[in-house]
């Protein structure tokens, strides 16, 4: 390959792989790792014990895979944001910087314990208006995982996010509310999209022309 479809290869990575930074800390709750004690911990309110973030509510339970085999949407461990049993208990994030008037992507997975049922969260970012996320349960177990993301356009400097298993009417089980693989990152600019497409254009021409040169 000639060293000009290189660079551009390189940027285009490199370009892509900037957008989709996590400004999140510790978002799949792999710290701190309690995967040998094949057991669960719960974190009091106030606790920053888990890395990139305090618990709010009540206490909250941090769950390895090695626990009567729940496994998580990523890594090893997730958060059980009912503690034991209960809602209105969660985890808030450490503050980010932020730009204002920039669009943000917030993506995580929902889960639940099967045998539990449909579970529900709500998130908010800096005390504002809460959004509600259900999973209905369209797995076999033990653990079943949604995506979910939303967008959120900066109104500060910085942000914090806020997840809270909620009732959400009876909807919800309280047993069993999981949350991992949590990420925060600036969505892409169009005239980025724009660049990274030409870019692709011009990586097939030097592509087809090197082709040709070997025919």
């Amino acid at each position: 390959m000639k060293p000009t479809a290189l660079l551009l290869i390189t940027a285009l990575a490199g370009s892509g792989s900037a957008h989709a930074t996590n400004l999140l800390t510790n978002g799949s709750f792999e710290d701190p790792n309690i995967v040998a004690t094949n057991n669960y911990a719960l974190f009091g309110t106030g606790s920053t014990a888990i890395t990139g973030w305090t618990v709010v509510g009540a206490d909250t339970q941090l769950t390895p895979d090695t626990y009567i085999g729940l496994l998580a949407s990523d890594g090893r461990q997730w958060i059980d944001l009912t503690g034991i049993y209960g809602y209105d208990k969660g985890v808030r994030s450490d503050a980010v910087t932020t730009t204002v008037g920039q669009s943000y992507n917030l993506t995580f997975a929902l889960g639940n314990y099967v045998p539990f049922g449909t579970s529900s969260l709500s998130v908010s970012i800096n005390g504002g208006p809460a959004t509600t996320f259900t999973n209905l349960v369209n797995g076999v177990g033990p653990m079943d995982w949604e995506n979910e993301s939303l967008t959120w356009v900066a109104n500060a400097a910085s942000a914090q996010i806020t997840f809270l298993g909620v009732a959400n009417g009876v909807l919800s089980n309280d047993g069993g509310i999981g949350l991992d693989n949590v990420g925060f990152a600036v969505v892409p600019e169009p005239e980025t999209y724009a660049l990274m497409l030409a870019g692709l254009g011009a990586v097939g021409v030097v592509a087809r022309r090197q082709k040709r040169k070997v025919a």
